[in-house]
């Protein structure tokens, strides 16, 4: 082996893997991502059947609200036109 080929062993020896270190913070954070995930206490399915009926009829109440609130303000352009 000649110098340069000694010296270009050495540095790569002595440059970080970052491979490596990319691998590791990937495993790390799904194993922490499923550690987390463990500690979730998730609803039963009667608490989730309600809060979506909740969130459905009030949906459709807000939409009913707005389009009366549309209407009546179409109207009430309708007739500022008419007299202007």
């Amino acid at each position: 082996m000649g110098d340069s080929e000694i010296k270009n062993e050495v540095e790569n020896q002595n440059k970080p893997q970052k491979t490596d270190k990319a691998a590791k913070k990937k495993g790390g954070f799904f194993k922490s991502l499923k550690a987390e995930f463990k500690r979730v206490v998730w609803p039963d399915k009667e608490k989730i059947v309600k809060e979506t009926t909740a969130v459905i009829i009030v949906t459709i109440v807000l939409g009913v609200i707005i389009a009366l609130l549309d209407f009546v303000i179409k109207l009430g352009i309708d007739k500022i036109i008419q007299l202007g």
